[in-house]
């Protein structure tokens, strides 16, 4: 049976994870490979840059493989900056019917006038220069005509054409090392990575849907929330806490250095340590988990809240803590739900890893973004980065 190819690349700042997985017509997934810890600029000179990948005038540059490529990025690493527009149309127009052209054309006038803005904002985000940050994706979403809701506003009339322009940054070295893909023709999704899963958990979860992840030093909450306009809307907020508070306070306490208290810390974790090595592990955290209750607390989290950390907490989850229902990404149960029959063997891979693969490539296969108008946003794209 014919399989859909993909590769998942997870790209963070300390290197890349990927997973190579194939899926046929009856959603069968199966795992294939997967490549942890490797550094990007020697991973794309590997058979990867054999993918198939069609020139602009739609040769295919290689022709053995046809893998979809779905790259999924740390936060610190990529950003989208979603922007509502109103746009009037012309006087002289408002009679006729909207056509693509004149979508596209007041779309392009949008974004010249808010990009230097959203660069900023993006810069900010990302702790780099303006200069380095490079616009890589531009996605029109969530029409209306005249405060009435469309899927495409071609072939209406109407005075005012409403929608949210979503761009997607990144940094100039990535940028550089992936322009082949960028500017490529063929399907490439580049896709900030908390936001990915989250929408990936909100096929099958109400809004909002939460997730607390750890992000450049610390730790961040990512809400997926219901807008007054009726489509989600991504909340982020910094959490005031460190996953990695839980290995440096062992590792203050001990004497040890940071890889020795992991080890410690997965052995108390796994029921290894007698239990009066484990009583007094516990008294060194409890005073970290409560300032991470706290933290919690101060953010008046409600509900599943979905943790995706380099370091699991303490205690098994679910777990009750200020009001939040801590929980692992459900993947089986989503997949389930998605009426994908088989289980998934991860073949050992943790789940939160997993997770940062499986949820993303969701995005990609249910990906419905590719109309006309985005189309034209993503040729525009292209000669800008050329």
């Amino acid at each position: 049976m014919k399989k859909d190819k993909f590769i998942i690349l997870e790209i963070a700042p300390n290197g890349v994870n990927a997973l190579f997985l194939g899926v046929d017509s009856n959603r069968n997934i199966q795992l294939e490979k997967f490549v942890e810890n490797v550094d990007l600029k020697k991973f794309l000179k590997s058979p990867l840059r054999r993918m198939t990948q069609k020139s602009w005038e739609g040769e295919y540059l290689f022709k053995k493989s046809r893998r979809k490529i779905v790259a999924t990025v740390h936060p610190s690493l990529a950003t989208t900056i979603p922007i509502p527009l109103d746009l009037p149309r012309d006087k002289a127009e408002i009679k006729f019917e909207i056509t693509l052209a004149e979508v596209e054309n007041i779309i392009a006038q949008a974004m010249g006038k808010i990009f230097n803005q959203c660069r900023s904002e993006a810069a900010q985000r990302l702790g780099i220069h303006e200069l380095d940050t490079i616009l890589v994706g531009a996605q029109a979403r969530h029409f209306k005509i005249d405060g009435k809701s469309v899927i495409n506003p071609t072939g209406f009339t109407g005075k005012k054409i409403s929608l949210v322009l979503e761009l997607r940054f990144t940094t100039r070295e990535l940028f550089e090392d992936l322009k082949q893909f960028f500017n490529a023709p063929d399907a490439f999704f580049f896709l900030e990575g908390p936001q990915s899963r989250l929408t990936s958990i909100a096929r099958t979860r109400k809004l909002p849907v939460t997730l607390i992840v750890s992000e450049n030093g610390g730790a961040a909450v990512y809400v997926l929330a219901e807008g007054k306009e009726g489509y989600p809307v991504l909340y982020r907020e910094k959490l005031g806490w460190d996953f990695d508070e839980l290995i440096n306070r062992i590792a203050a306490e001990l004497g040890v250095s940071f890889g020795n208290a992991e080890k410690l810390y997965e052995a108390y974790r796994s029921g290894k340590l007698s239990a009066a090595a484990a009583r007094g592990f516990k008294r060194i955290l409890d005073p970290v988990v409560l300032r991470f209750e706290e933290a919690l607390a101060k953010e008046k989290l409600r509900g599943s809240v979905y943790i995706d950390a380099p370091h699991e907490l303490p205690y098994a989850l679910p777990y009750r803590a200020s009001g939040a229902i801590l929980e692992s990404l459900p993947i089986a149960e989503i997949f389930h739900e998605l009426d994908f029959p088989g289980e998934i063997d991860g073949r050992g891979i943790p789940n939160r890893i997993l997770g940062r693969h499986l949820l993303p490539f969701l995005e990609a296969y249910f990906d419905r973004s590719n109309s006309e108008i985005n189309q034209k946003l993503r040729r525009r794209l292209h000669w800008l980065l050329n």
